[in-house]
């Protein structure tokens, strides 16, 4: 049971650091990474279709200009077959010159005659190998060369004359592909800045709902069962907010059942149900201190008290009696009609129980004071109160049907017949137990008694705090115990003692 204990523990530290990592790393909120995702998307796709349009605009632009290079090549040619024909240059040069203020977009002529000779007008960066050679056809056909040459056989009654290749210019291609990327980034930029903002707009919708469930898991995580959902909408995320919903129900009933088997059952065997569900009890012999205290003349008062009157002034202490019990961390055992049963150092382990005990007796005792409960006949209500220190057994004992998680022997029927052994508003233990007390107490002897089932005589005492840090922090936990805005648990908020 240990080891079970120290594993869990171990989960528990790993769980932590897990958190305290996730919660110091960067956060990178979903409605942005889909916001991202989706303008890297429509980015590409932007730039996809502009290679597209690109391409096909070029084509035809391509096939516009290859149709007017062929009118332009066929005139040019047909105004040169005589001038070359006759090797007139001052002509040719007339007619190449007028037809370049005619075509703007020719940046240069080439002649070839059959001779080889050539003459060439305007730029025509003449590095490309394919001017040099006659063509094939006397039809106009573009060159396949990086530029934008186009070449065609001049043929005069027959006999080829030579040829002419005329270069036109892109700069009208590359002014239109200009406007295209410019129109094109515009609406780019503003379809990526519409479907940004709408994605942005959808997806806060969409994380919203799970902003709202991790918070609400936070809150349960740290025990707030009382969180509930609004569910909106008949989507996957509704459903998760359904079933988280459905989940802290039932860890909140869940919850509500361990409270009140809490009240009548052990805490721990409880504990160990609902967390692992199964009980793993070790039967064992273990040191306790075990505390008893019951009401002085319970039957007169019982029988001269109505019922509901009678239930009620046990319900007013053992309420406080559980408190301090539970400050000073011991357990409440069980209750035995007017008396109260309970253990220090089971199951909740502490090396000074006995000096917690001893300070838990004399709270109750003043306790029970300033609740201040008179009898009929105007006496005070007061309690005995018996402590003991000794080994014990611990397990189940019981039928198979009924068992109950407790603690017998000697030490438990002795602190029994010690507070049999008061008059009231008293602690009585043996002078052994009051040794294992420490400093800060006092031992007043009643006298050596013969105690039922034990051999040997017990020199018995009440003992009563006589430091001031012992009367203080008695003092503190009856007025905690009175403090009923506090959880019952107030040991867990103030620390250990």
């Amino acid at each position: 049971m240990q080891t079970t204990r120290v594993e869990h523990l171990r989960d528990e530290q790993r769980d932590d650091e897990q958190q305290v990592q996730n919660e110091l790393a960067p956060r990178f909120p979903i409605r942005w990474r889909w916001t991202m995702l989706v303008g890297f998307a429509v980015a590409v796709s932007n730039v996809v279709l502009f290679l597209i349009i690109l391409d096909m605009e070029r084509d035809a632009w391509l096939k516009s200009q290859a149709a007017q290079a062929e009118v332009q090549v066929d005139r040019l040619a047909d105004e040169l077959k005589i001038p070359m024909l006759a090797g007139s240059k001052a002509e040719i040069e007339l007619a190449v010159q007028s037809f370049l203020k005619k075509v703007p977009s020719v940046m240069g002529v080439h002649l070839q005659y059959v001779n080889g000779e050539e003459q060439h007008f305007g730029q025509i960066e003449a590095d490309d190998a394919m001017l040099h050679e006659l063509p094939a056809h006397t039809r106009v056909n573009r060159l396949p060369a990086e530029r934008m040459w186009y070449v065609k056989k001049v043929v005069y009654a027959g006999t080829t004359i030579g040829s002419v290749s005329v270069r036109f210019s892109e700069q009208a291609w590359q002014e239109l592909a200009g406007e295209l990327v410019t129109r094109i980034s515009i609406a780019a930029v503003i379809v990526i800045i519409l479907s940004g903002i709408l994605v942005y707009w959808i997806a806060g919708r969409m994380s919203r709902p799970l902003e709202m469930l991790a918070n609400a898991a936070r809150h349960v995580a740290y025990g707030d069962y009382s969180v509930r959902l609004p569910v909106s909408g008949n989507d996957e995320i509704s459903d998760a907010i359904s079933q988280f919903n459905a989940m802290v129900g039932e860890l909140a009933h869940k919850e509500e059942l361990r409270d009140v088997f809490g009240r009548y059952l052990n805490p721990k065997l409880v504990s160990e149900v609902f967390d692992t569900g199964e009980v793993k009890v070790e039967n064992r012999r273990q040191e306790v201190t075990v505390l008893f205290a019951d009401m002085v003349q319970f039957t007169s008062f019982s029988e001269s008290t109505d019922t509901e009157e009678v239930i009620e002034v046990l319900n007013k202490h053992f309420e406080v009696f559980h408190r301090v019990i539970d400050y000073y961390g011991g357990h409440v055992d069980k209750y035995i009609g007017d008396a109260v049963m309970a253990v220090f150092n089971h199951p909740n382990d502490d090396p000074d129980h006995a000096r917690h005990a001893a300070k838990a007796g004399l709270a109750m005792t003043i306790a029970c004071s300033k609740l201040g409960v008179l009898r009929s006949n105007g006496e005070p209500i007061s309690f005995r109160v018996g402590l003991n220190r000794g080994e014990a057994i611990v397990g189940n004992i019981g039928a198979a049907e009924r068992q109950e998680y407790t603690v017998i022997g000697d030490t438990v029927n002795v602190a029994s017949r010690m507070g049999g052994l008061g008059e009231g508003g008293e602690v009585i233990m043996s002078e052994a137990t009051f040794a294992q007390l420490g400093d800060g107490f006092e031992f007043r002897s009643i006298g050596i008694r013969e105690i039922k089932g034990v051999s040997k005589p017990i020199k018995c005492g009440s003992v009563i705090a006589v430091s001031e840090e012992a009367r203080r922090n008695i003092a503190h936990a009856v007025a905690l115990a009175f403090d009923l805005t506090l959880p019952s648990d107030v040991r867990h908020i103030i620390g250990d003692i």
